[in-house]
């Protein structure tokens, strides 16, 4: 209900010139409403992570938000050079002990812990977004994911295969194949973007 409830109020964007200020009121409206589902949904939350065409900066790009611990990443460089970045950060307990030292990155996965999230759409506390801006790049492969896809298939297949699939939509499906054959236990979303001209 609370993810329905976000995806409606993203909904209202379609079709229109966008920038920073009306992506991000749309995010807070989409907070107040899962906030909303508490009465009869005690604990309703989602967890976000959109991007968005906007005009910023005298020129169109790409504004990536994040609430919880979905994710984005980049493919870009040039054919055979190509290179997969996260773009966002976790808002999660492991991330904020991986941020103090405490952790080691490569000891993340081992955590009993790793699900807990410090932000979340309808959290009472913390649910502000991060957002960053991106350069629309021709040839750029945007994708969102779900912690089920990263928690399950290891980075370097998830690399080989927005790399390697030109169709956004067989890389989409081939992730989500691969997440099922590892026996993922978790929900698995994932949503690929091609920049193409610029757009």
């Amino acid at each position: 209900m609370a993810s329905r409830a976000i995806v409606e109020e993203f909904r209202t964007l379609a079709g229109r010139e966008l920038d920073v200020d009306t992506v991000s009121a749309t995010v807070r409206a989409a907070h107040q409403r899962v906030m909303g589902l508490h009465d009869d949904n005690p604990g309703a939350g989602s967890t976000l992570c959109a991007v968005v065409a906007v005009h910023a900066e005298d020129e169109d790009r790409w504004m990536v938000l994040n609430v919880g611990d979905s994710r984005c990443y980049l493919v870009h460089g040039e054919p055979g050079e190509r290179t997969l970045t996260q773009v966002t950060v976790d808002h999660s307990l492991v991330q904020e002990l991986i941020d103090a030292g405490v952790l080691d990155p490569a000891d993340a996965e081992l955590m009993p812990l790793r699900n807990v999230i410090t932000r979340a759409m309808g959290s009472e506390q913390e649910s502000e977004a991060d957002i960053r801006l991106l350069p629309m790049v021709p040839g750029q492969r945007l994708m969102l994911c779900s912690d089920g896809l990263v928690n399950t298939v290891p980075i370097d297949e998830i690399r080989d295969v927005l790399i390697s699939r030109p169709e956004a939509e067989s890389a989409c499906q081939t992730l989500l194949d691969l997440a099922l054959g590892y026996g993922a236990r978790d929900n698995v979303s994932v949503v690929v973007v091609d920049v193409q001209d610029g757009r």
